[in-house]
């Protein structure tokens, strides 16, 4: 992660319309768009019929809780794009598109197989976060949009900023929601361990688990590997709590181990509630119930932080 200056473009001057995200000093273009748009966008922005890469999303109609991403490249964005929309049967049908993210070069010198090249690598990256899934029926192959060094090279770079762009547009299918387990993991960025080691480590431990959480880089509640989460829940568990544990059992963050449910990695919340109620298999006050060792919960450190000039992270 580094810093970078982004301009969004509002097409009609509203947050959730048709959106222009560009990166200062940068050739890529990201287009963000409603499904039922796109008539509007092809004819203002008559640039998405030249080769690219589009990201359809939305979400999935049996775990509500869960977001789709469907990933594709083509060499007219817009035809392709308009064959998906007209097609509602068969394996190509999209039923669950709502929302669009359309990337392609302004400097016109994307091809064919730079966009096969970024697909494969957007695809393989979108497999971080346990919160997403991909209904793509095919996967790229390893040499997808086999490129020159040079070109490669570029089209990294153009990855990388794909992913800062979907990100700042309001989807974090490329966040990083788990890192390696911790006996294996030796390649921890230099931001992350700075921001553990400025963090203290929080406790919430009771009958059936026992857990610890360090803030990220991000200001986000990391879990830590090794974790202890309750096997059983409440009747009164929240539906999107129930639905995010099974998701974590099924991509292997959480593992069956006797009576607990263990973190077999980190894993990153997006507050401290939604960490604990994950722990306990219960509707939980993460800002009261993650404490420090000398009894402080996370709410009374945050307000001292905040009494010090120091950053709000909020729960």
């Amino acid at each position: 992660m580094k810093p970078r200056s982004i301009n969004i473009f509002l097409l009609d001057g509203d947050p959730s319309g048709i959106r222009v995200a560009q990166i200062s000093m940068s050739t890529i273009q990201a287009i963000a768009f409603r499904r039922n748009q796109l008539k509007r966008v092809r004819d203002t922005f008559p640039e998405i019929e030249r080769p690219g890469v589009y990201i359809l999303i939305g979400a999935d109609e049996n775990e509500p809780d869960r977001l789709l991403a469907y990933i594709g490249e083509s060499e007219g964005v817009s035809g392709r794009l308009s064959y998906h929309n007209s097609n509602d049967k068969g394996r190509d049908s999209k039923t669950f598109w709502t929302d669009t993210v359309v990337l392609i070069s302004k400097d016109e010198n994307l091809t064919k197989s730079h966009a096969r090249y970024v697909e494969s690598c957007l695809i393989k990256a979108a497999g971080g976060n346990p919160r997403w899934s991909l209904p793509n029926t095919r996967m790229p192959s390893d040499d997808a949009g086999r490129l020159p060094l040079p070109d490669r090279a570029a089209m990294d770079e153009f990855v990388d900023q794909t992913k800062t762009l979907v990100g700042a547009l309001g989807w974090d299918l490329f966040r990083e929601m788990r890192s390696a387990p911790a006996e294996t993991d030796h390649s921890s960025s230099t931001s992350l361990k700075n921001a553990r080691e400025e963090s203290p480590v929080f406790a919430f431990r009771g009958e059936g688990f026992s857990a610890e959480l360090q803030i990220g880089s991000s200001g986000e509640f990391v879990v830590k590997a090794g974790s202890k989460a309750r096997v059983r829940t409440t009747r009164t568990i929240p539906r999107g709590t129930d639905a995010m544990r099974k998701t974590l059992l099924e991509k292997g963050v959480l593992r069956e181990d006797g009576e607990f449910l263990v973190f077999t990695s980190d894993y990153s919340f997006s507050s401290a509630s939604a960490a604990a109620a994950t722990v306990i298999g219960a509707s939980a006050n993460g800002r009261i119930l993650w404490k420090l060792p000398d009894g402080r919960t996370y709410a009374d450190w945050e307000a001292s932080q905040d009494a010090a000039g120091g950053t709000s992270d909020q729960a």
